[in-house]
């Protein structure tokens, strides 16, 4: 069964709970027979606005929202889960793309409407800072080393549509996004800190897009219809992610070369598709880790890693501790 909302007046219509902490900060949460949402929101300084989303389902979902007028610029990164948004007809934007947990993104999407895409029982948590490009303004420098996109939406902030996958969500970021989390103060401090959070996250970013801004570029010599196979094989990935396809049985089944696969899979998504399948096998037996009590040889099965020690070996690569560790921190 699949569930369909409108945005604005079914969330209204089930969000029961609203609470306004003070002036700048609030919560909203959203109960109903086929699952949970909740959604809390900080207005900080320099037209910066932080959400922390959290949804789980027990049904599948399609959301349609509608985004508002303004060019504002959106930095997206998924902790947990992900979510396939269908955008028709919108120059300059994929038709149907995915996020996915462990990447983050970059997007302004003005008057746009959009279908949210939620996979039933799964856990999706994401974190998205609201920013406008005359923030960068703000500061007295030049930007010679701004992607050429941003620097245009800097010295003219106009209505232009484009969303943009940014690659692998680095482990500094991450620890940001912990902390993002966790902020231990209250009050003016909580916003200080956030803040401070919140423009080094938007620092590193800017940085990623940077680095990888020819890699980026190339990845236009792909026509529409071959980047909207590569997002098929990045689903099915998803699918099936405990035994997936080879690379050969992948290409064949999306009707694309493996040279093409793999070159548009890092061009498109910052990673190979080996890196890819790694990264969410890991992130999911994270979960497992700290949310079941299946014991570590079960969880490395069941991501799909026959090898206990192999998959140690690759968690500690990964997150810089063992699965033993992560799952029993230092004092507990």
């Amino acid at each position: 069964m699949t569930i369909r909302l409108t945005g604005t007046e079914d969330f209204g219509e089930f969000c029961k709970d609203v609470q306004l902490f003070n002036d700048y900060e609030g919560k909203s949460q959203l109960s109903t027979w086929f699952g949970q949402s909740s959604h809390r929101w900080t207005v900080l300084r320099h037209n910066l606005g932080l959400s922390i989303c959290d949804n789980e389902y027990s049904e599948a979902v399609i959301m349609k929202q509608k985004h508002d007028n303004l060019p504002e610029l959106t930095s997206k990164f998924f902790l947990s889960g992900g979510v396939r948004t269908v955008t028709p007809n919108v120059p300059g934007v994929s038709d149907d793309y995915e996020e996915v947990v462990g990447y983050n993104y970059l997007f302004c999407l003005p008057d746009v409407q959009e279908f949210e895409h939620f996979t039933a029982n799964q856990q999706d948590q994401n974190i998205k800072i609201y920013w406008n490009a005359d923030l960068l303004s703000s500061f007295q420098s030049s930007f010679d080393q701004l992607p050429a996109l941003l620097e245009q939406l800097k010295e003219n902030p106009m209505k232009q549509r484009f969303h943009q996958p940014l690659g692998v969500t680095t482990p500094t970021m991450q620890l940001l996004l912990k902390q993002i989390l966790q902020c231990p103060f209250r009050e003016t401090l909580r916003l200080m800190y956030l803040e401070a959070k919140v423009l080094e996250l938007l620092v590193l970013q800017i940085a990623q897009w940077g680095e990888n801004h020819h890699p980026l570029q190339r990845s236009l010599y792909f026509r529409a219809d071959e980047i909207e196979r590569l997002h098929h094989a990045k689903a099915i990935l998803n699918q099936r992610l405990p035994h997936p396809p080879s690379l050969l049985n992948l290409a064949k089944e999306i009707g694309l070369n493996d040279f093409k696969l793999k070159r548009g899979f890092r061009e498109v998504f910052g990673t190979t598709v080996l890196g890819y399948v790694q990264s969410l096998r890991l992130e999911q037996a994270k979960q497992l880790l700290r949310g079941t009590n299946l014991l570590i040889a079960q969880i490395a099965y069941q991501v799909g890693y026959e090898s206990t020690s192999h998959f140690s070996y690759l968690f500690k690569r990964q997150f810089g501790m063992t699965p033993r560790e992560y799952r029993q921190p230092k004092g507990l």
